[in-house]
């Protein structure tokens, strides 16, 4: 079948050919003819859009974003733990600099960005984009694609984001992901049950549920197993006087045609008949296996039989493709006495591994015991529930109690629902980031999370602008009295550090001098430490690496120290520092040049 738009692009090539060859001395002419060439070779399956430039790019390109410690607003109560930080500011600002900590050791991302309705809730260069903007989804999708590439960059291997978002640009975000992080790394549209009760919504339809895209950084990723839940294990019973409580499992399996040897007939022992898998499946046990059971109901033997043509319909083949020397599981006795033998298990039991249904009567089946599936879990599916992961109202009065009858925030999420990503998608020591922070839930569940799982030590990094205020009185406030505690409710002991986006210009004569001015932050930003002359040094000079010699003895509880890497340290001092871990600042930290979007500095 032809292909009428490539067709109909080679003519246009080939005409622009033909005026190139004409004006092949003007240099205007030929710049604006590449430029055409361009766009025409341009992507022309998939998603297409009107690329828009931000106001915070524009503002890179003559300032290098730093962060600033607001240490008024530094907790510390869990001496000894990790720290979590917050950073006040654009997250494209953020995120470029996370880019030089954090390159590649994010496990979980969670982001709920703004839904573009048309309402108040995306502001793009300081202006509310309506519905009607006609350049409304295009804003949008570039003020995403740019984060999006930069949090690519940022997850680590066994990494995965997970990006809530609504009806309204659903499909074009997806579309948008699987650009930036590829369709093969697609997991998941998962549907949340966001409200209990029915709404009248103004098409007709109340809207439940709100979608979570979720992708993972690499193909091979898959999610933790759930806890079983109390009603999977009711279903195990302890029928026929068994020791352990058991369920009903098949004893069969598919692809019948290409395991042909798995493919016979098992005498009955109460009835006699030949029992043969269903139409296309097979045993699912190698024939030793499946002999070996069947002898707990009485004597058995291999034995070759006439049946080919039974076999070739279970296997959907010919006769003439169906393998010759499979021999059938057979009673090795009559069958009165196999009857007899099998009514005694039967009425008193236990019943083996296999049995038959209908009180002896009906079919084979195998036991899947409980005390075998107790550890395995149980696999996430795509529908989440409020049952299991909260909703939007519990979200808001989670959020009126911990601010005392008020909710600063319009569209937060419930803790659970957090807390449900984490579980399948982290680990003991994984770093959480979100920078959409909104009303800092990810924060709160991931202490939440701590406090409730010993073992873990997750930790996160939350931004978000400070729009109406938003970051220093709710984000922060809210993570603030989780962790120290509000009205009657205990705090969750934890460390956090308050930064703030501030600029250096680049014209400036001593930009190197401004940026060390900020080395501090992004060294504890990188190892989630604090720099505190004791625990964690810095030594940024050659007279700072002897002074640190000279009175080494005083240090007795240094964990780390961080060295400039025009640091020169002699025999003596490697051999003495040896005892702690050592970390050369990386030259990212002095660096200031912006390359491609996503990209690293």
């Amino acid at each position: 079948m032809a292909n009428l738009s490539q067709q109909k692009r080679l003519r246009m090539l080939e005409f622009l050919q033909t005026i190139r060859e004409e004006h092949k001395d003007d240099d205007d002419v030929l710049i604006a003819l590449g430029e055409i060439e361009n766009e025409l070779n341009a992507k022309k399956y998939g998603l297409v859009w009107e690329q828009h430039e931000e106001a915070v790019d524009l503002q890179m390109r003559d300032n290098i974003p730093v962060f600033t410690e607001c240490k008024d607003k530094e907790i510390t109560a869990d001496a000894g733990s990790s720290y979590n930080f917050i950073l006040e500011g654009d997250n494209l600002h953020s995120l470029r600099l996370l880019e030089k900590t954090h390159t590649g050791r994010i496990d979980l991302i969670y982001i709920d960005p703004p839904y573009n309705t048309g309402g108040k809730d995306f502001r793009y260069d300081d202006s509310f984009v309506v519905k009607e903007d006609g350049f409304r989804h295009s804003k949008w999708i570039s003020f995403m694609r740019e984060r999006l590439l930069a949090a690519k960059n940022l997850l680590s291997d066994k990494g995965s984001i997970f990006i809530s978002i609504d009806d309204n640009e659903e499909a074009v975000l997806k579309l948008l992901c699987d650009d930036v992080f590829g369709e093969d790394c697609f997991v998941s549209n998962i549907a949340w049950q966001r409200t209990y009760s029915p709404r009248n919504d103004s098409k007709g339809l109340s809207v439940e549920v709100e979608h979570i895209l979720l992708y993972s950084r690499n193909t091979m990723w898959s999610p933790h197993k759930l806890e079983r839940t109390e009603k999977m294990d009711s279903i195990y019973k302890n029928p026929g006087n068994d020791t352990e409580p058991w369920t009903s499992s098949s004893l069969t399996a598919p692809s019948a045609s290409t395991h042909q040897g798995m493919v016979y007939a098992i005498q009955h022992p109460f009835t006699g008949e030949l029992m043969y898998p269903t139409s296309g499946r097979c045993w699912a046990m190698e024939q030793q296996q499946m002999l070996e059971n069947m002898c707990a109901w009485g004597e058995y033997k291999l034995e070759r039989l006439d049946d080919a043509q039974k076999r070739a319909e279970v296997c959907g083949v010919p006769v003439s493709e169906i393998r010759q020397d499979v021999k059938g599981i057979i009673l090795a006795q009559p069958l009165e006495d196999a009857r007899r033998q099998a009514k005694d298990i039967l009425d008193h039991g236990p019943w083996p591994y296999f049995y038959f249904t209908n009180k002896g009567k009906g079919g084979i089946r195998r036991k899947t015991y409980l005390k075998d599936t107790k550890n395995k879990g149980r696999m996430p599916t795509n529908l989440w529930v409020y049952d299991d992961v909260g909703h939007t109202d519990g979200a808001k009065k989670e959020l009126k109690t911990i601010f005392n009858g008020n909710v600063p925030f319009d569209t937060p999420k419930p803790t659970a629902l957090l807390e449900r990503i984490l579980q399948i998608a982290t680990r003991d020591d994984s770093l959480i980031l979100d920078f959409f922070a909104g009303s800092g839930t990810t924060g709160h569940a991931v202490l939440k999370y701590n406090m409730e799982h010993p073992n873990s030590q997750r930790s996160f990094i939350l931004c978000t602008n400070n729009e109406n205020n938003i970051c220093e009185e709710v984000t922060y406030e809210r993570i603030r009295r989780i962790i120290c505690g509000y009205g009657s409710v205990t705090g969750i002991p934890s460390n956090l550090k308050y930064y703030r986006t501030e600029f250096v210009p680049k014209d400036i004569d001593d930009v190197s001098d401004a940026l060390l001015d900020h080395i501090v932050e992004m060294i504890q930003l990188e190892h989630g430490v604090k720099i505190d002359g004791s625990n964690y040094l810095m030594v940024m000079s050659d007279d700072e690496a002897d002074a640190l010699e000279r009175y080494w003895e005083q240090y007795q509880n240094i964990k780390a120290i961080y060295i400039s890497k025009n640091v020169l340290l002699t025999t003596k001092q490697n051999v003495l520092f040896g005892s702690v871990d050592i970390h050369i600042i990386p030259d990212d930290y002095f660096k200031f040049e912006m390359q491609e979007v996503g990209e690293s500095w």
